[in-house]
């Protein structure tokens, strides 16, 4: 069977699970709520120690060949490209668009604060380069370091050649242990599935929110069945990019289930090199730059959610000065989302609001009890991109060796 068929049947087991439990049992709500957090960690368990232990392999490996900095800078250009890209559609669509207003809340739960460029800097430079492991749910840190050690592993090789191998051998094992969490995900998705449905059930009548949540449905659709198959024809020189939406399916169905983007990483890291055919030392990079660097997705769903609360604070509807503010301050926002893996949508609409002032700053909380839908929507968007773009750097650099559809995973 394939994966994105056993995750499908997972999902749907969920949804059937939630529509069963009473909404008022705070019981059974409370141990969905742990099956959940569970369900998330075992997900991303070997997360940490495969981005750690491949990327410096995968840098050694780019920069024998004198291609490093290369297929960085093209990881990085096409990844703020595209939330430039994102942040403008997310705008577009809700200026044309314009979803009703919503009415004002003030009782509703803040999101978690995205780390500000001051944390950023400093957890990239913790006190000791251990601590950058303290914690999985960060991986800039992780990230930052193994790049460092890669670039040093290449100083003197035949000193560190022992370490090399060392770190090819671990980077494997992981990827073996990451392998048979992906086969087994389907399980933790029923929890996560019924954990999200539920809360989704118990939150306030959204017949209000039906035109947001409608404008953002239908421009998640325009971006995955026709933005990314274009970006994917035309930059990548793909004949059918449909193939490559099949192939990330998998993922994308965690992510949507899940609400958090490092969920699905693992599997998209082996969906991306055993059914696009990208090379390790090009498919780890790209793929960990997107999950931290490039939420294209949440950075669509943020924009236009900005758009309605902003709306729905003024009479006057949203001046072309504001619109300029949010094109340049959006994708800005979404750079600080690598410490925020979940409630990406919610996170950045509350940064988004901080930032805008005026006394706006609590705006987001109007948004509140959409805030699952909105999430999951831009991170399903976040993970489809995540593994476009690495078969986009990949062929752009000659990493990736193209596979028949029938012998994906």
């Amino acid at each position: 069977m394939k994966i994105w068929m056993k995750y499908l049947i997972g999902a749907i087991l969920g949804a059937a699970l939630a529509l069963v439990v009473p909404v008022d049992d705070q019981v059974l709500r409370g141990v969905l709520a742990f099956l959940f957090e569970l369900s998330i960690r075992i997900g991303t368990y070997a997360l940490l120690p495969l981005v750690l232990f491949s990327v410096p392999v995968a840098v050694f490996e780019l920069n024998e060949d004198g291609e490093f900095w290369r297929g960085l800078g093209r990881g990085i250009l096409v990844l703020l490209a595209a939330i430039a890209a994102m942040a403008l559609v997310g705008v577009a669509v809700a200026a044309m668009a314009k979803p009703a207003r919503i009415p004002l809340l003030a009782d509703a739960t803040p999101p978690a604060k995205a780390a500000g460029f001051r944390e950023l800097l400093l957890s990239i430079f913790p006190s000791s380069p251990f601590s950058a492991l303290a914690s999985g749910q960060f991986l800039l840190p992780a990230f930052f370091l193994a790049v460092v050690v890669g670039l040093a592993l290449s100083h003197d090789k035949a000193a560190t050649k022992p370490v090399l191998l060392l770190f090819d051998s671990l980077s494997r094992i992981f990827y073996q242990i990451n392998n048979f969490l992906v086969e087994f995900l389907s399980v933790p998705i029923i929890a996560v599935t019924a954990h999200n449905a539920l809360e989704l059930r118990a939150s306030p009548s959204a017949d209000v929110y039906g035109p947001l949540l409608l404008t953002v449905l239908v421009e998640s659709a325009a971006v995955a069945l026709v933005a990314l198959p274009a970006a994917l024809y035309f930059l990548g020189g793909q004949k059918n990019p449909y193939r490559t939406l099949y192939a990330l399916l998998a993922p994308s169905l965690a992510a949507l289930a899940s609400g958090d983007l490092y969920f699905p990483m693992g599997s998209l890291l082996k969906h991306s090199k055993e059914s696009l055919g990208v090379r390790r030392r090009s498919n780890v990079l790209t793929i960990s730059l997107a999950a931290i660097f490039g939420r294209a997705g949440t950075t669509l769903v943020a924009s236009t959610a900005f758009i309605v609360v902003l709306a729905s604070y003024s009479s006057i509807g949203v001046s072309a000065g504001s619109i300029l503010w949010i094109l340049a301050a959006a994708p800005l926002t979404t750079l600080l989302l690598g410490s925020s893996p979940a409630k990406g949508a919610t996170t950045a609409l509350m940064t988004l609001c901080a930032l805008y002032g005026k006394g706006f700053e609590n705006g987001y909380l109007i948004a509140a009890p959409v805030a699952l839908p909105l999430v999951a929507l831009g991170t399903f968007l976040d993970a489809l991109w995540a593994g476009s773009a690495s078969i986009l750097v990949a062929r752009q650099m000659g990493q990736a060796q193209e596979k028949e559809a029938r012998f994906f995973i």
